[in-house]
């Protein structure tokens, strides 16, 4: 029997493909808004006169918020299905794109990104709930690693797109934009997605607030009751947020402050999620292939750490070694998307959902204060601003010359270089039983 919320399951049927391509649409709209800060935040900062801490601040609270979002998305999909919690989330973001573009303050830019978040944050989670919904189990990996791919290659995409556009368009026309589309997308969702008829939905039905959060915490209490989900996360954390901060802020103002052109710039920025793209399924082939996690990991981590220091030493490379070596940087912060399976090895299969909600949420607090710091360096406030003074780096107020800016994503490969030591406390996950095969 169909309705309006459910429909005959088929898996990997028309529906599922439906369902999954308005899913990863979603992911790429998410996505294209998250990245395009990394451009829009130039010319929008000049605008509202925005300070450089003030940019950082809007820029990372995103990440913040959606960080705290995350621990509850998934077990919310759990429970309701994606029928209307995606279109619904997609609302949202959308309502929060509206109110960027409408901004004129760093208030209304702040609210904004906190909707956006709490919206998104049932992105990429969705997306791959949806995956497990519709599709038969063994091509459950493949259908995430393809939303994976989709989502890293859209990022590209979207900042070489916004890129051009900036060159000649407002910045709050832009956003206006993608928030039409936002708008046409979430429509298209509401009247096309479905829930599949099966006996297990009732079983997802919402029980009451109070049954909801005591599933919720009895099932982060279990995980993080495991040392070694700390020391993964924070690992992830590093290495993502890292990519996060540079990606989304950092990268393309580093260029410009080092001599680069606006647009080449962007487009040089833009090649680290490509790198991204390519990788995050190599690293789990390779995983394989090594029969363990951490082997990989920590070869992407250190890598990563290599890649930072020649970018920040060699401010005048030229635009070929610069697109080398952000496209290098890019393609070894792939290293984690091993985070996932560890932190899935560390419980019992019934908390993996949790497991990934705890990875991808440290992974964005610490990707917040990657992109918070250097704009409080900048500035000439905050603990390392400081230091920079007593150490004769700094007479008042930086300048925002490339050599503030070396001082300031010098946290970046701090950050590294902490992850890489963490690797010696954490223990090697690779399942024994798979290894033997």
């Amino acid at each position: 029997m169909n309705n309006a919320t459910t429909t005959e399951s088929k898996l990997g049927g028309g529906q599922a493909w439906i369902n999954w391509l308005l899913a990863t649409a979603y992911v790429v709209f998410v996505f294209t808004l998250q990245t395009g800060y990394a451009i829009t935040n130039v010319s929008m900062s000049e605008d509202l006169g925005l300070s450089l801490t003030q940019v950082g601040f809007i820029g990372s609270i995103y990440t913040w918020a959606f960080a705290l979002a995350q621990f509850t998305s998934g077990s919310i999909m759990d429970r309701l299905g994606s029928r209307w919690v995606i279109p619904m989330s997609s609302a949202v973001v959308t309502v929060g794109a509206f109110l960027f573009a409408s901004a004129t303050g760093p208030v209304q830019l702040t609210i904004a990104q906190v909707l956006m978040a709490v919206g998104a944050s049932f992105g990429f989670v969705g997306a791959g709930f949806v995956g497990g919904q519709w599709f038969a189990p063994l091509k459950y990996g493949f259908m995430f690693a393809l939303v994976q791919f989709v989502a890293s290659l859209s990022a590209i995409l979207g900042q070489n797109a916004i890129g051009a556009l900036i060159q000649s368009q407002p910045w709050s026309k832009i956003i206006y934009g993608m928030a039409y589309s936002g708008l046409a997308l979430t429509v298209v969702m509401f009247l096309l997605m479905r829930d599949p008829q099966r006996a297990d939905l009732s079983e997802r039905a919402w029980s009451g607030v109070k049954n909801f959060c005591n599933d919720l915490f009895e099932a982060l209490g279990q995980c993080m009751a495991i040392r070694d989900t700390w020391i993964n996360a924070v690992i992830g954390g590093a290495t993502f947020g890292t990519m996060l901060s540079l990606g989304v802020i950092w990268g393309p103002r580093y260029l410009i402050a080092a001599g680069m052109e606006q647009g080449a710039a962007y487009s040089v920025s833009a090649t680290m999620w490509l790198g991204l793209a390519v990788s995050a399924p190599l690293f789990a082939k390779w995983s394989e292939w090594q029969q363990s996690r951490k082997i990989p990991m920590f070869a992407g981590c250190l890598a990563q750490l290599i890649a930072i220091i020649v970018i920040l030493a060699r401010p005048e490379m030229s635009l070929n070694e610069a697109y080398f070596w952000f496209f290098i940087w890019g393609f070894m912060s792939g290293g984690s998307m091993l985070n996932f399976p560890i932190g899935a090895d560390l419980v019992p299969v019934s908390l993996i959902g949790t497991s990934a909600a705890i990875v991808n949420a440290i992974q964005f607090i610490i990707g917040g204060i990657m992109m918070a710091v250097p704009g409080r360096v900048l500035s000439g406030t905050g603990l390392i601003a400081r230091v920079q003074e007593r150490v004769g780096q700094l007479e008042g107020p930086p300048t925002g010359t490339v050599g503030d800016y070396q001082w300031a994503l010098a946290v970046i490969p701090i950050t590294l270089f902490l992850a890489c030591l963490l690797f010696l406390a954490l223990s090697e996950t690779y399942p024994k039983e798979q290894s033997k095969s």
